[in-house]
């Protein structure tokens, strides 16, 4: 199917026509289906953002209005927004269009520049004040805001919502059959302890985009972020650019630049990776309901379990 064609599973032609009118577009476009959530048509310079039905337009006015508090290069920036019936019964924006395309096919050995370059990027928009963030991005995308901004103690942290530094302790010693580990107890609750930021809420490798050489040249995607634990961005680290890599290598990676550029105290790598192991033990357990690795199968999940399993039984003995 042809562009042209594929544009009216979009907008038929007399709502095209006035796109065009509205939104001054003069050139070709390029439709794009991939995602879960909207339609996208990309110009030259700009990419529109439609949602795909009426239950998602709450979730792409967020997306947008944290496009609008981040300033950051490899962000998109929002160009308009338009709610014209004779285009779409619902609103729609303009944003930057990003150079580069998804990552596909990247080189082991780049593999770690990459993970530094997300990992540096991440710690960028996370540098924004709390106080500088719009009282609606204040939870995560299907909670209501609190009335002040939340902090450690009550912001959404993926710790937290699997139960907590204690439960997640006791979890993990009992699945590698070891004691309980004051150095895990304590490293679970230096993770959780992190102040909240202004968060991505749902990074993994389809959310990027790099140029011919590997290079990172945007993050999409944020409809599912907030002010949350800085943790939300490092729970699917171990799914970014496929399963070839060991446990905690693109993890490692991605924290060890994001601490660098952050200019707050953090935990140490060691304390984050023996919490975000913990976390995945029971992320991982058949019992658990959640929606984290929830596209993978039984055996995946069973496989990366292990791998996690053998990790943690490295750092406590």
């Amino acid at each position: 199917m042809d562009n042209d064609t594929a544009v009216r599973a979009v907008l038929i032609p007399p709502q095209l026509e006035r796109f065009r009118q509205l939104c001054e577009v003069k050139g070709a476009i390029e439709p794009q289906f991939e995602g879960y959530t909207k339609h996208v048509l990309l110009t030259e310079d700009r990419a529109f953002l439609f949602a795909r039905n009426h239950t998602i337009v709450d979730q792409l006015e967020r997306e947008c209005a944290i496009y609008a508090t981040l300033d950051n290069p490899l962000v998109p920036r929002v160009l308009g927004r338009w709610h014209d019936e004779g285009i779409s019964p619902y609103p729609f924006f303009a944003v930057t269009r990003l150079a580069g395309s998804a990552p596909a096919g990247i080189a082991y050995e780049n593999l770690p520049a990459i993970a530094a370059q997300v990992g540096a990027a991440i710690a960028a928009c996370h540098e924004i004040p709390v106080d500088h963030v719009p009282r609606s991005l204040w939870a995560n995308a299907w909670e209501a805001p609190p009335a002040v901004p939340p902090t450690a103690t009550d912001c959404y942290s993926p710790l937290r919502g699997l139960g907590g530094a204690e439960f997640l302790a006791e979890s993990a010693a009992s699945f590698i059959g070891a004691s309980s580990s004051a150095a895990l107890l304590e490293a679970l609750r230096a993770a959780e302890a992190m102040e909240p930021v202004l968060a991505h809420g749902d990074l993994h490798e389809e959310q990027l985009l790099v140029d011919e050489s590997g290079a990172l040249t945007g993050i999409l995607d944020w409809g599912f972020g907030g002010v949350l634990s800085p943790l939300v961005d490092f729970t699917g680290v171990r799914e970014l650019f496929g399963d070839e890599v060991s446990y905690g290598f693109m993890r490692r990676h991605m924290w060890m630049a994001y601490a660098e550029k952050r200019s707050v105290p953090l935990p140490t790598w060691e304390q984050v990776h023996m919490a975000l192991t913990a976390f995945d033990i029971t992320a991982f357990g058949p019992e658990t309901d959640s929606h984290y690795y929830w596209q993978h199968s039984k055996e995946w999940r069973a496989a990366r379990r292990e791998e996690a399993r053998d990790s943690l039984l490295a750092m406590i003995g």
